[in-house]
């Protein structure tokens, strides 16, 4: 993934600001534009100082090209280039002065192929800027052919030609050339549809924010070992129509905890749908016209997935700038994944044609990014002097009654049968942990004891309660781009039965380590103790002394004899 992304998007305006309103481009209200919350930077690429029969006079070339050699290398570009064709001839083919640029220029309407290509020409070649950053309403007071180039997302889309007389002020309305892109992860523990506040679909005048699905959010935890689901959603620019060709590119990194394989991508489908009362719609399938890939970093571990369609994106014929295009696939949460507080954050950006005139010319947008949870369990065996006790076999349950195993090749951690099943032994500091666990409800069950020391009679039950940011904030939890605290909020676990009380202490660390300890206790086999008693212990010694007594009583009694 690039350290900078590249700015998004591109949008340009090309305007003509003249001395009067008779002139070749008059202004009228069906073409003046309003800026919608952009700033503009100003190219002027021509002079004018009179008008003459509708067309402006005195016409020089503006200051933006910074040179004579930048200047005729722009001339010679639109002379000879295929844009500017009509009937087979070009347009400008004898032009050698401004004037006879801009005459040529000025019998083609705003929304022309012809006005669009000379906009993006000109902004190849401009090199100096007249002003700015002009904002809707601002005033240019000197008259001439300007080109507008909006400083929020830079290049050549969506051209525009505005009609103003000089001095007038600056109204251009710019479409949305730029798509949108999120990323969602579903949380398996949630059955509500939250709704974003990033991407919204333009019903009846209105816009309303899009629902994913039941789940799907930026903050989700999950076992290792677990397939987790996963969700790119782009949105299609107003600008769509304008393009031959569009390129259209998702591109995901997937963190080192996750594992992504062939399989994972055969498996991966897009989905073409239209958005209803804020809710998706389902259109068709069209995941055969996109090709996903995947790499892995050898030094980072992260999986790099692409999901990209290049020249056929305009060849669905169901697909509108009121679509959204989502991709599905699952990953699998690894032995890598980072456990606890920093989660495994993983994000996405996508790569679009952004000039109608240049199908190389390529923009995109910021990443998305969401964070994916896991925990820990940490045991301590002791015996009654608290001594590390090396050996003891435990199984671990979880609340459907599956059994840890972490060589599972089911595609899971857990299984059904005990056969099956894990057994995790404390090694010789008498510790033994299970890195990867969901919140929920669990049970540690002891098979084995070390030698000389009781089996635990029933199971220990505890519940792992983590709190990410749906708990309390829908809205966060949609548009959450920013650290792993604002992400997992707290984290606690209870003890719900230890009938043995073999537990001797209970507890979980600070957020930032989401760990769970249990200190557990054997009891040797011999020592049996009563309730407030002394045992049974006393009664075998006193049993003993009493026959050796007898005996020696006995012997005595015949040496007398």
């Amino acid at each position: 993934m690039k350290m900078v992304k590249k700015l998004t998007g591109i949008i340009m305006a090309f305007a003509v600001i003249m001395l009067s309103t008779m002139s070749a481009f008059a202004a009228n209200p069906e073409t003046e534009r309003e800026i919608l919350s952009h700033e503009f930077n100003a190219y002027q690429i021509f002079t004018a100082t009179g008008v003459e029969d509708k067309y402006l006079t005195d016409v020089e070339w503006g200051n933006m090209f910074g040179g004579t050699r930048q200047r005729n290398l722009f001339l010679n570009s639109i002379k000879t280039s295929d844009d500017f064709k009509v009937g087979g001839v070009n347009i400008f083919a004898d032009c050698e002065e401004a004037d006879d640029v801009a005459r040529a220029l000025a019998d083609y309407d705003d929304y022309s192929d012809i006005a669009k290509a000379f906009a993006s020409h000109a902004y190849d070649y401009a090199n100096v800027t007249f002003g700015g950053p002009y904002k809707n309403g601002d005033t240019i007071s000197s008259a001439g052919y300007y080109l507008f180039e909006d400083t929020t997302t830079k290049g050549v889309t969506n051209p525009v030609i505005l009609k103003m007389a000089a001095d007038s002020k600056v109204h251009i309305e710019v479409k949305a050339s730029v798509p949108q892109v999120e990323k969602k992860v579903k949380e398996n523990t949630y059955d509500t549809d939250y709704a974003s506040k990033t991407i919204y679909a333009e019903i009846n005048g209105s816009k309303i924010p899009l629902n994913y699905g039941k789940g799907y959010n930026d903050v989700a935890d999950y076992c290792i070992g677990d397939s987790v689901p996963f969700e790119l959603i782009g949105t299609i620019p107003e600008n769509f129509d304008e393009f031959k060709s569009y390129y259209y590119a998702f591109n995901d990194t997937l963190s080192k905890g996750l594992t992504f394989t062939a399989a994972d991508a055969a498996a991966t489908t897009v989905s073409l749908y239209d958005v209803k009362s804020g809710r998706y719609s389902f259109v068709t399938d069209v995941t055969d016209a996109f090709d996903v890939d995947f790499s892995v970093n050898r030094r980072t571990g992260e999986t790099t997935l692409t999901v990209v369609c290049d020249d056929i994106l305009k060849a669905i014929p169901e697909l509108t700038v009121n679509s959204v295009l989502i991709v599905n696939y699952n990953a699998t949460l690894n032995d890598s994944a980072v456990v606890g507080f920093d989660g495994n954050t993983n994000e996405v950006y996508l790569e679009y044609s952004n000039n109608p005139n240049t199908p190389t010319s390529h923009g995109e947008t910021p990443t998305d990014k969401v964070i994916v949870f896991t925990y820990e369990l940490d045991v301590n065996k002791y015996d009654t002097a608290s001594k590390p006790l090396e050996g003891a076999e435990f199984y671990l349950l979880n609340a459907k009654g599956e059994y840890y195993s972490s060589s599972s090749t089911t595609g899971s951690y857990w299984v059904k049968n005990e056969a099956d099943a894990e057994l995790i032994r404390s090694d010789k500091n008498g510790v033994f942990s299970v890195r990867g666990l969901d919140k929920g409800e669990y049970a540690l069950r002891e098979k084995n004891a070390p030698t000389g020391f009781k089996v635990l009679a029933h199971d220990i039950e505890f519940t792992i309660a983590a709190k990410i940011l749906p708990d309390i904030d829908d809205d966060r939890a949609q548009n959450w781009n920013t650290t792993a605290k604002d992400a997992l909020i707290d984290f606690a676990a209870t003890l719900d039965s230890d009938p043995d009380n073999a537990v001797t202490d209970f507890k979980v660390s600070e957020v930032s380590d989401a760990t769970v300890t249990i200190d557990i206790v054997n009891t040797k086999v011999y020592d049996l103790p009563g309730t407030g008693g002394i045992g049974t212990t006393i009664f075998y010694v006193a049993g003993g002394v009493l026959v050796a007594a007898a005996i020696v009583l006995i012997v005595v009694k015949r040496r007398a004899k």
